[in-house]
């Protein structure tokens, strides 16, 4: 049996409903909101904080802009997502933003599995960086990795 589990959005802080996608954000919505913690979304949040043009009047992007993911058009904010979820997928697919919203029991657990040897091993490998980073104190240090 999975454990159950909750993650927060990455900008409104709130949980993420069950019934709900996950939506994973690329870096331009870091740059943007650089308070976010991790970068996994409720659509709430996407639909609100969303913007609608990612060029200056000139044509140009502004300084420091973060190109959407190869795939996709740079226009606006919908340009710049990664993926859309269920929870699970997300967080095993995110496990560092995972981590910081609240999936750590989940996480462990999941990477405890050895069903999949490529999904244990990558969040494995994110549960150890977590695990020296709160050794080390520095938990924060992490949300510039996401």
């Amino acid at each position: 049996m999975s454990v159950v589990f909750r993650i927060s959005c990455c900008l409104c802080r709130k949980n993420i409903p069950l019934a709900g996608d996950v939506i994973a954000l690329d870096g331009e919505w870091q740059r943007r909101y650089p308070d976010m913690l991790g970068t996994l979304a409720c659509e709430r949040c996407v639909i609100d904080y969303g913007w609608s043009c990612c060029t200056t009047s000139k044509g140009g992007f502004v300084d420091g802009h973060v190109a959407a993911p190869a795939d996709e058009v740079d226009t606006d904010s919908w340009s710049h997502h990664l993926d859309r979820g269920t929870h699970r997928a997300l967080v095993a697919g995110h496990p560092r933003s995972g981590l910081l919203q609240g999936a750590e029991l989940y996480l462990r657990w999941r990477a405890g599995h050895k069903d999949n040897p490529d999904v244990a091993a990558t969040l494995g490998a994110a549960l150890d960086e977590w695990d020296t980073a709160q050794r080390n104190g520095a938990a924060s240090g992490l949300t510039a990795a996401v």
